[in-house]
């Protein structure tokens, strides 16, 4: 039987000298997160991470883009702007008072950055998101972080904090 195996192998090309190169079967990132939030699982069914406050009415979720994913499909960014006005072309579209603010850029932490806020409003009130789009060598990170508008200025600098925290 070993030898008809190994015959099988030789005829088809299978051969104990074959090349390999390492790929990575995973991505992993870190990001600051406010002792306050605690693990979330339902604000995003996408989200790589996801937190919550409930008593101060904060939440963030991060959406990893692979570049070279997004290229395989015909989606190619020169820089975290692009990539921001992209996203934010079409979200949202609809939400009623919606306004979106100019896109500021900047780097931390050896990435680069494109940020944005947009307010909305709905039957249950107003409300404030920060987008900011994060790159590394291999990603775009999406972190959208949102809040009832009355909360805007007491969370603007945690929210500001996490979406520049990521590191990979």
């Amino acid at each position: 039987m070993k030898k008809i195996l190994f015959s099988i192998f030789v005829v088809l090309g299978f051969t104990a000298n074959a090349q390999f190169s390492i790929k990575n079967g995973g991505h992993c990132f870190t990001m600051s997160i406010p002792d306050y939030m605690v693990k979330a699982y339902d604000l995003n069914d996408v989200a790589l991470l996801q937190y919550q406050s409930a008593i101060k009415d904060a939440y963030v979720v991060v959406i990893e883009d692979a570049k070279d994913h997004l290229e395989a499909v015909g989606m190619k960014y020169n820089n975290p702007t692009e990539f921001l006005n992209s996203f934010t072309e079409d979200y949202m579209k609809d939400a009623k008072g919606r306004k979106l603010g100019s896109v500021n850029s900047s780097e931390k932490n050896g990435n680069k950055h494109a940020q944005t806020e947009l307010t909305w409003k709905d039957k249950d009130g107003e409300y404030f998101m920060l987008i900011t789009v994060t790159e590394t060598n291999g990603h775009f990170y999406k972190t959208l972080c949102w809040t009832s508008l009355k909360n805007k200025e007491s969370l603007f600098s945690d929210f500001d904090t996490m979406a520049k925290s990521i590191k990979e």
